[in-house]
């Protein structure tokens, strides 16, 4: 009986082992999560070892790469996630707010309630672009030539597959590094959708230190995500306030009126230009013509007052002379 027990003990260990390398290579995440579209779904058996919600005891976060601590996340859990009254989104089959609805979840957590905001957090090891574009037959979007654009194509493919099992109002995922060269440069990106649709201008992807602590940069991001959310004036802020249309509309006018003017002015300006053009050519016309006249005179026109006057003073001199008798004598 001994013998039975050990070599039982033997073959149990033998299978367990074998399970564990077939689920292990089920859920790596080296093979899985590069690829959006080859992620599990909160519906696969896989799911709660592939996101290790037994090891983090946390229903929001989906770590497969374990870049997250324990400590760290309930450190998130009790100083980000309970004030601002925010919750998890995974289910096990298609999300309702129905008594039959089923959450995946730490022990003794509870389905969300209507007022709660959903939210889920996704780590990502390594990705590339070519794997992102291999997700997207249907080409609804631009093949990403930059790492931002990447990033947040990632994050909304990811979001649309488990759109039927989690209904996220904010999901955020940080990459931590890219493919094939395993270029360390992350980036966190946050996805705003549901009852958050409104701030969807704010889902831009952001690149972080490679140097910087991810848990210092997923609380830095929740904060800033809560701050704007409680902000009461958000849902304003795609729309152009009305001090702007009237600011717009004064410098239009005033462009239209100095552009009028100045033309005005140029108009005169040219006017004037050529009226002195003309002026100074008739001018130098009737001056040459008195050169003309001048020289084909024999410069009698000039001359003649000057020796008509001499010779008057000359017939004058004669005539007192005439009757002087000291000239005479002279």
């Amino acid at each position: 009986m001994r013998g039975n027990g050990w070599l039982l003990a033997v073959f149990v260990q033998i299978i367990s082992g074998l399970l564990l390398v077939k689920v292990s290579a089920l859920v790596n995440p080296s093979a899985t999560i590069s690829s959006p579209c080859r992620t599990p779904t909160p519906v696969d058996a896989s799911f709660p070892i592939f996101c290790q919600f037994n090891y983090h005891n946390v229903p929001y976060v989906c770590d497969p790469a374990g870049i997250f601590s324990r400590t760290e996340l309930e450190m998130l859990d009790r100083n980000v996630f309970a004030p601002a009254n925010l919750t998890g989104c995974f289910c096990n089959k298609k999300c309702n707010d129905g008594p039959d609805a089923e959450w995946h979840g730490a022990p003794g957590f509870t389905a969300p309630k209507n007022d709660r905001l959903r939210v889920a957090i996704v780590t990502v090891p390594s990705t590339s672009i070519n794997s992102i574009g291999s997700c997207d037959v249907g080409m609804k979007y631009v093949r990403p030539l930059t790492l931002h654009n990447a990033a947040l194509i990632y994050t909304e493919l990811l979001a649309t597959r488990w759109m039927d099992y989690c209904k996220a109002d904010l999901m955020m995922v940080y990459i931590q590094s890219w493919n094939p060269e395993r270029i360390r440069k992350p980036f966190i990106v946050p996805l705003y959708r549901y009852r958050l649709e409104h701030l969807s201008q704010f889902s831009r992807p952001e690149s972080v230190s490679r140097h910087a602590s991810p848990y210092d940069v997923l609380v830095s991001e929740l904060k800033s995500a809560t701050q704007i959310i409680r902000s009461g004036a958000v849902e304003d802020v795609a729309t152009i306030p009305v001090w702007a249309w009237a600011t717009g509309g004064c410098l239009l006018f005033l462009m239209i009126a100095a552009l009028y003017i100045g033309n005005c002015l140029s108009r005169r300006i040219g006017n004037r230009y050529q009226v002195l053009q003309q002026k100074s050519s008739l001018t130098s016309m009737r001056m040459a013509n008195d050169r003309w006249r001048a020289g084909f005179g024999g410069g009698l026109m000039t001359q003649g007052n000057p020796t008509m006057k001499s010779s008057m003073m000359f017939k004058q001199f004669n005539r007192r002379s005439r009757h002087n008798p000291a000239v005479q004598k002279i």
